[in-house]
């Protein structure tokens, strides 16, 4: 990192480090594929002082970025580094510096439950996944983004009988969105959700919109959900879940066309959402309702060896 100057960033460097992640995206993914709310919502929840470095070559030009995020099951680690750097060791450099904090700050957590160190790079992006092996990660999983062009013309689709949908009522339905979701999404061993945690992740102001959450419903039960947000430039589709009893009846094909619709009256060309590849049949639902898949996301963890406390249970 001798080439690089490294200081924290503040509310001055925003579009400068967005610009960055663009150039990044078009280089790993041929696009871009960013998006400048999730850029602030992250600053929001940061200490930037502590938990965020920008690295500057010797002409002070913005070259690499690095923070260290929340993440369920322990911290995740964004770096960007600048298109002509990867004969470099910045990013190596600044996975360093990110991992260092992030193991401080688990160490500090002393939970049990919250012990990786989670990062995400594009499939192609080889000397990046070098660097994380050498450096002892390892592939957990795979993540698609799917997209879906709604320039075409879009496949009516019958609601089925005695369905009904409607939008999200905040306040009323959230509790039970929460348990819809969590019971559908237990297609593996997986730690349910919290709602505090859930609720924070989905309702947060900045992106949360009640009028794209559809649900639908049968004789009063709720027994689907799909919900959106609207990014700048794209549509997009966090959670669509359907209670196990009521599948293979059209209902999540229902609410994903119909959340194509209503992007599409916002004026929205491009819909997308992101799946895991172990979802196989989640994966062929999409691919059956036109939707491409565009990104492949490397899910890289490193276990972290913590010395937890053993609490009193009478204290």
């Amino acid at each position: 990192m001798e080439k690089y100057f490294l200081r924290p960033p503040t509310l001055q460097d925003r579009q400068a480090v967005f610009d960055l992640m663009i150039r990044c995206d078009i280089r790993d993914v041929g696009f871009p594929d960013s998006d400048i709310e999730d850029l602030d919502y992250d600053w929001n929840h940061i200490a930037p002082t502590l938990d965020a470095w920008l690295a500057f070559d010797g002409r002070g030009e913005l070259r690499g970025y690095g923070a260290v995020l929340g993440w369920g099951e322990g911290r995740r680690l964004v770096i960007y580094d600048d298109p002509g750097t990867e004969q470099s060791d910045l990013f190596l450099g600044l996975l360093m510096l990110c991992e260092k904090r992030a193991t401080s700050i688990l160490i500090d957590l002393d939970d049990p439950q919250k012990t990786g160190i989670y990062t995400h790079v594009a499939d192609n992006a080889t000397y990046q996944k070098t660097v994380l092996e050498e450096a002892g990660y390892r592939i957990q999983k795979f993540i698609f983004n799917m997209h879906a062009d709604l320039d075409r013309e879009l496949l009516y689709v019958q609601v089925p009988e005695g369905i009904l949908l409607r939008t999200a009522h905040t306040g009323e339905d959230d509790h039970a969105i929460h348990a819809l979701v969590q019971e559908a999404f237990n297609w593996r061993e997986r730690h349910p959700q919290p709602f505090d945690e859930w609720q924070q992740f989905m309702m947060r102001p900045d992106v949360y919109d009640s009028s794209l959450w559809f649900l639908a419903e049968k004789e009063g039960e709720l027994i689907g959900t799909c919900l959106c947000t609207a990014y700048s430039d794209i549509g997009w589709i966090r959670q669509l879940a359907v209670k196990k009893p009521y599948r293979k009846q059209g209902i999540g094909r229902a609410l994903l066309v119909h959340a194509f619709q209503a992007f599409r009256e916002r004026g929205y060309t491009k819909a997308g959402l992101s799946v895991e590849s172990e979802n196989s049949r989640a994966y062929q639902f999409y691919e059956k309702a036109g939707m491409i898949r565009s990104v492949q996301l490397d899910e890289y963890v490193k276990t972290i060896q913590v010395p937890f406390t053993q609490k009193d249970d009478a204290s």
